[in-house]
């Protein structure tokens, strides 16, 4: 998994959360939000926190699953 990879699965999606990023790469989320802070920091990438919890919230991750990134063309 590279940076271009990451940015590759980004653009061709509506976002994805930090889960989905890495069982998509077989990755430690560690080792993706390390990646993803790279590309934040230049303004490529996104955070976007969807308010309250869904239909299908379970309720016991807080919001913290509820986090997604998103690719800025």
């Amino acid at each position: 998994m590279t940076l271009t990879d990451i940015r590759e699965y980004l653009q061709n999606g509506n976002g994805a959360s930090l889960k989905e990023i890495a069982g998509h790469f077989g990755a430690e989320p560690a080792q993706v939000q390390s990646m993803l802070g790279l590309w934040i920091a230049k303004g490529r990438v996104v955070v976007r926190l969807s308010e309250g919890h869904g239909k299908t919230c379970c309720g016991k991750c807080g919001g913290a699953g509820h986090t997604r990134y998103e690719w800025v063309a």
